[in-house]
């Protein structure tokens, strides 16, 4: 399980964002996405830094 620390999620919108772009590189992961806390936890086969990436990519620092 990989736990990433993301400041600049605002709504329910922004994890299904970073879920369906984690989702598009592994369709069985499991990403759950909590707002007041800024952390998203992402059970997957991919490596921790692809996950951070990804979620980069999207605009959203991302820390592990």
């Amino acid at each position: 399980m990989i736990t990433l620390n993301v400041q600049e999620m605002a709504c329910g919108g922004c994890v299904k964002s970073i879920r369906e772009a984690i989702e598009s590189k592994d369709c069985s992961a499991t990403v759950e996405g909590d707002l007041e806390a800024g952390k998203i936890t992402v059970e997957t086969v991919l490596n921790p830094e692809i996950v951070r990436q990804t979620i980069e990519e999207l605009g959203f620092p991302a820390k592990l």
